[in-house]
């Protein structure tokens, strides 16, 4: 890869890090740079690289749960897309319209999966393609997973009741645990429709569900979430159940 866009990559993952890899998942950013400057790379060495013709569309192709979220950091995006016609125009390129970065839903694509495109806006639709889809937006009620649970070590009854928790050591987490086998930011979870997804924080010691090793996962009831010599045992409500109903932990695999 040239120089021109190891750097471009460093730029994007540099102004990119301290959004997504909070919001979503840590390595996001870094992930989304390096597909962008290997698709940049790929427009650089083909034949119609000669015209000096850059895409000026830019596609994050994105689970529907996940529209909401992507479209309320556009800002972000935004700046990523000037660093991208920045970079582009300083070798000589130039481009139909100004470069932009559009969020699409794809509903087969997986909670945390996406996917990167690079287009040209002639040959896209004007009144579909090239406009945000938009999505009611969901209220933060329903987000938050009903009677929701943790059971640590077999004794401590700590119930869920925030949109975002952080799980740790340190003494400013929502749930701090006594463990010094446990990162000070260790894991955190996040309500989304109705269920809480967890979050391992890049640790060293690693979080595992269910006795297999995670980086994100929706939970649910009866998941064993392991961290450190932590046992945490995942309890919610489920339509239909009697409230107050504590679910098992599973045996075995997930």
């Amino acid at each position: 890869m040239s120089t021109f866009l190891e750097t471009l990559e460093g730029r994007l993952q540099t102004l990119l890090e301290g959004t997504l890899d909070r919001i979503f998942y840590p390595g996001l950013s870094q992930n989304l740079s390096g597909q962008l400057a290997a698709l940049i790379e790929h427009e650089m060495s083909s034949p119609a690289d000669a015209s000096k013709l850059a895409p000026d569309l830019i596609i994050l192709r994105v689970s529907p749960d996940k529209l909401d979220t992507w479209q309320e950091h556009q800002a972000v995006l935004d700046e990523a897309a000037l660093a991208v016609e920045k970079s582009w125009r300083q070798h000589g390129y130039h481009f139909r319209r100004k470069p932009r970065i559009l969020i699409q839903a794809v509903p087969e694509l997986r909670l945390n999966q996406v996917e990167v495109q690079t287009e040209y806006s002639a040959i896209r639709s004007v009144t579909e393609k090239t406009e945000l889809q938009k999505i009611n937006r969901v209220s933060e009620a329903d987000q938050q997973p009903k009677g929701a649970f943790l059971i640590i070590d077999a004794k401590e009854h700590i119930s869920l009741t925030k949109p975002v928790l952080n799980i740790g050591r340190r003494s400013s987490n929502d749930i701090v645990l006594n463990d010094p086998m446990v990162s000070r930011e260790h894991l955190q979870l996040r309500a989304d429709h109705g269920k809480y997804i967890l979050f391992d924080l890049s640790t060293t010691g690693g979080t595992y569900v269910n006795n297999h090793p995670v980086q994100s996962t929706a939970l649910k009831p009866g998941d064993v979430i392991r961290v450190g010599k932590t046992i945490m045992v995942y309890n919610q409500e489920l339509p239909g159940q009697t409230p107050g109903t504590t679910v098992l932990p599973i045996q075995g695999g997930r």
